[in-house]
């Protein structure tokens, strides 16, 4: 069907020439198009998944004394933590919130 249809566009035939030439029905011929459309489209969406990556040296983060660092978690809770946390108790409070999810 891909085949017939793809003539039909290449040569610009009607539906009717395209029944005359084939031997298939007009209710046929259109049912693959759109098939055969919506499949092309799936796919469109499907193959955006590889980009390119530049990896370049990460860039010198420059934090002040009064600079609070907010973590959000995957299940949408958000912590803010002061300036000179414990990364071990901030560690534990986040595998805490994981865990009650």
């Amino acid at each position: 069907m891909a085949r017939w249809l793809s003539r039909r566009e290449r040569h610009g035939w009607s539906w009717v020439e395209l029944c005359a030439r084939s031997g298939h029905p007009v209710w046929q011929l259109r049912y693959w198009q759109r098939r055969l459309a919506e499949t092309t489209r799936a796919k469109s969406r499907r193959s955006g998944g590889f980009v390119a990556v530049d990896v370049t040296e990460p860039e010198p983060v420059i934090v002040s004394s009064t600079t609070t660092l907010e973590v959000t978690t995957p299940s949408g809770y958000r912590v803010a933590v002061a300036p000179g946390f414990d990364g071990d108790h901030l560690r534990r409070v986040l595998q805490t919130l994981a865990a009650a999810c």
